[in-house]
């Protein structure tokens, strides 16, 4: 009887999928935070109140 070809072990893909996901996860995360903190910083000057001197200057 010939010997059999060995078939190489077929690695499991769930893990690997598995990573995926949460990597992508972690980005889309990441690149929301990083918005809402550059959002904080433009309107970080609209947020800041008027002053009594500006206010009275107009009269």
């Amino acid at each position: 009887m010939p010997p059999s070809p060995e078939q190489p072990q077929k690695e499991p893909v769930g893990p690997i999928i598995g990573i995926v996901i949460i990597l992508a996860l972690m980005v889309v995360g990441a690149v929301y935070f990083w918005n809402v903190q550059q959002a904080r910083k433009t309107n970080s000057t609209a947020l800041i109140p008027a002053t009594a001197a500006s206010t009275t200057s107009a009269r």
